[in-house]
């Protein structure tokens, strides 16, 4: 960890502490002023109840970020809690997420305010709210997932507690909870809104929350959920998806699927591969949730998948490999039957049933070259594509 006395100019206005929490420091009472320190990012870890599940974290909008901090240096410190000695981070982000992210991507320490661990979830909460307000936007179903939580976790006695605390009105505190019980009640709903909530607007969300609630033809949008997959169907659209009169195909073919928790086909959808009416396909998984075994799994599924979709360019794949895994120097030199076997690998792994007699005569084409590599090349991706020795 390091100190860094940034210039005034280049800060945010500093976290303002009530006197009300328990103060860290002088015995005076006045609100403790929060020191700026860095921190490596390895030593930070998220608040449990951070809210930016995916606003401005897109891999774009993060480069961008880390490549002007890397340029300028970070210009606005983000707001860290101290941990208890003995945890495995130093601090813990209340907001800076973004700032954070692109530091790890720069290489470069996090600059931060920090405040004691005796200052409350609660008081962390209204300068979260406050800050992120004033950045790239956090969307509300964010927004009301965290106050949820908080709810739930009892870090607020009451809805009425936390808007007072953050500074709005209970009624949007009431109707964002609301919205984020409906839309996350169950599972095969929350794999669908999990992975866009952060594109959701509040009228969209709330739209959908307020039918779910109703129960209205829920087993038919049960049905079509099936059909879908997660992080593919924009927040914008999702709705329509699920109830609108413009119904989805649900003819898409399940080419695998791998499913987490109760056995017997129940469980969360961990991978999948879909074909859709159109012919194209698609690839959801969700690699932590994945053995390595399950991944290998995957792969080899992913493999065969390209290779039966690619099969009219497996003559130029072979052709490629050939040119790019010898010389024409080392095919000269290489053993005839070290070489048909090298063939032989090749073709079969890009779906090429050669026998072992045109296996030998491609490699009787290369080792002899009779007029030029190139040419050499070309002629077994020719036998490759027709089928003649």
């Amino acid at each position: 960890m390091t100190s860094n006395n940034t210039p005034a100019e280049d800060r945010t206005p500093t976290a303002e502490f009530s006197a009300a929490e328990p103060s860290p420091t002088e015995s005076t009472g006045s609100p403790p002023t929060p020191r700026l320190e860095g921190f490596e990012p390895a030593q930070v870890r998220p608040w449990r109840f951070h809210n930016r599940a995916g606003s401005g974290m897109d891999a774009v909008s993060i480069n961008e970020l880390a490549e002007s901090i890397a340029r300028n240096g970070q210009q606005q410190p983000g707001l860290a809690r101290r941990l208890p000695a003995g945890d495995t981070h130093e601090v813990e982000v209340i907001y800076g997420v973004r700032r954070l992210e692109a530091c790890r991507i720069a290489g470069i320490p996090w600059q931060a305010e920090v405040c004691e661990a005796t200052v409350s979830d609660a008081r962390c909460a209204a300068l979260m709210h406050g800050e992120n307000a004033h950045s790239e936007g956090v969307s509300p179903l964010e927004n009301a997932v965290q106050w949820q939580a908080m709810l739930d976790q009892g870090v607020f006695a009451s809805q009425s507690a936390l808007a007072a605390e953050i500074g709005c009105h209970r009624g949007t505190v009431a109707r964002a909870v609301r919205t984020a019980r409906a839309l996350f009640s169950e599972e095969w709903l929350a794999e669908l809104v999990r992975p866009v909530m952060h594109q959701f607007s509040g009228r969209a969300a709330d739209r959908l929350a307020d039918t779910v609630a109703s129960g209205l033809a829920l087993q038919e949008a049960r049905r079509r959920a099936r059909a879908l997959s997660p992080g593919y169907i924009p927040a914008s659209s999702l709705y329509d998806a699920l109830y609108g009169k413009a119904r989805p195909s649900t003819s898409a073919q399940t080419l695998f699927v791998r499913r987490r928790g109760t056995g017997g086909g129940g469980g969360a959808v961990a991978a999948r591969i879909l074909r859709d009416p159109e012919g194209g396909w698609s690839v959801t998984v969700k690699p932590h949730e994945q053995s390595p075994a399950d991944l290998a799994d995957l792969a080899e599924q992913v493999e065969s998948l390209v290779q039966r979709e690619t099969s009219g360019g497996a003559a130029v794949r072979l052709g490629r490999r050939l040119a790019a895994s010898l010389t024409p120097e080392e095919a000269v030199k290489a053993q005839r039957s070290w070489l048909e076997g090298c063939v032989w690998a090749w073709a079969h792994a890009l779906g090429l049933e050669w026998d072992g007699i045109r296996c030998a005569v491609a490699a009787e084409i290369l080792r002899t070259q009779p007029e030029g590599w190139q040419r050499a090349i070309v002629q077994v991706s020719s036998a490759a594509e027709t089928g003649n020795d």
